[in-house]
């Protein structure tokens, strides 16, 4: 077996067995009450799950295969909750590889280790009102200011964002410049001026902790500033980080695509019609292989794209499309997961509904699909 298969089922088989025992037990609950789980992010953290992508010299696991690995994390937390899972890869992803990657060691200190440990939440707050997609449209501002930068503006769709210690704000220095004059900042929010507008509720991911920010004024020190290469915008260094990004949201796609499958097949062979279990039935028994077949081939493109990020491979057009086939399959999975537990499917007291509700996370959040195929048109040229 190859090294990188090696520790990548070594990783699985022991997070597997975590949200088999904590957290897929409390998923229906945490979606009823749309709470973010303080008690099981704090245990996932003392296992040292958030330090995946990172080395040991910060607090990190130190694996061979970071990418891959957090891959296997945000399927397996997704299995069980993907509402949960959303937050974890929040934290251990975008939210903090910003600050490990172009902050200074003050900042580090001060938030990414303790954030590696679960005693600090971060958020990402990146898209307004008036502006997704878009990112040159942005009209969060920081103006420059004895000292530090002073940021006005309101973020939406923030993960994390009402529960959140630190937030790596993305504000225009210089709107002129569009996408080249957007820097990031890392805000504490404890910091005079910050509040949380609302959180938000939505039709899915309940229990994904999701909030309107609103920074008025707020001051933020020159330290907190985070750095991008000579002549170059932070936020464009980041770009890279967006990217693989896009990798972990199809492995959520995999996770709730997944726990569909197998609570249909169980269905499938308990649930008793005509004299006999409805898996006997081919139109049963052909959309159940039908299901796996778009399973596998979202898990084959996915884990494809993640090895080629631990081999520091280009991953733009294979990030996007993992995000296109992994969603959008695994949606369909939902569905047709819905359509073997028939009446029964519209019950909450079965999960697949929320299965189905938690799939359209995936094929919305980090960039829609028509984005993507956006992304990769561009690459072919267009």
């Amino acid at each position: 077996m190859d090294p990188l298969r090696a520790e990548a089922q070594e990783y699985r088989s022991h997070i597997a067995r975590w949200v088999d025992e904590r957290l897929a037990p409390q998923a229906q609950a945490l979606d009823e009450r749309a709470e973010f789980s303080h008690e099981l992010f704090k245990e996932l953290a003392d296992l040292g799950y958030l330090g995946t992508m990172y080395p040991e010299d910060i607090g990190g696991s130190g694996l061979a295969y970071p990418y891959t690995c957090f891959t296997v994390l945000c399927e397996e937390l997704a299995r069980g909750s993907v509402g949960f899972a959303a937050g974890v890869c929040m934290q251990g992803s975008t939210a903090t590889h910003t600050v490990y990657e172009w902050g200074n060691p003050e900042l580090r200190e001060k938030y990414l280790l303790p954030a590696l440990k679960g005693d600090k939440i971060a958020a990402f707050a990146i898209t307004e009102p008036n502006a997704g997609s878009d990112a040159a449209s942005l009209r969060t501002r920081a103006t420059k200011v004895d000292g530090g930068w002073s940021i006005t503006g309101t973020k939406v769709f923030t993960t994390n964002g009402t529960v959140a210690d630190f937030i790596t704000v993305v504000a225009s220095v210089d709107p002129s410049k569009k996408a080249k004059g957007l820097e990031m900042f890392v805000v504490d929010t404890q910091a005079k001026g910050f509040s949380v507008g609302r959180r938000l509720d939505k039709f899915s991911v309940h229990c994904s902790d999701t909030g309107e920010l609103v920074f008025d004024s707020v001051f933020v020190p020159d330290s907190h500033k985070l750095q991008g290469a000579e002549g170059t915008s932070s936020f464009l260094n980041a770009y890279e980080a967006l990217t693989v990004d896009r990798i972990f949201t199809a492995a959520l796609a995999l996770g709730v695509g997944q726990a569909a499958y197998d609570v249909a097949l169980r269905y499938a062979k308990e649930r008793v019609q005509f004299g006999q279990p409805i898996g006997k039935f081919q139109a049963v028994q052909f959309r159940l292989v039908d299901m796996l077949a778009k399973l596998e081939q979202a898990r084959l493109y996915t884990y494809h794209a993640c090895a080629l990020a631990d081999a520091k491979q280009s991953i733009t057009t294979e990030a996007a499309l993992a995000k296109i086939i992994a969603a959008e399959n695994c949606h369909q999975v939902c569905e047709m997961a819905m359509a073997v537990f028939g009446g029964w499917g519209l019950m909450n007291e079965f999960p697949v509904q929320r299965f189905l509700r938690d799939s359209y996370f995936p094929m919305i959040g980090g960039g829609t699909g028509d984005i993507m195929r956006l992304i990769v048109a561009r690459q072919l040229g267009f």
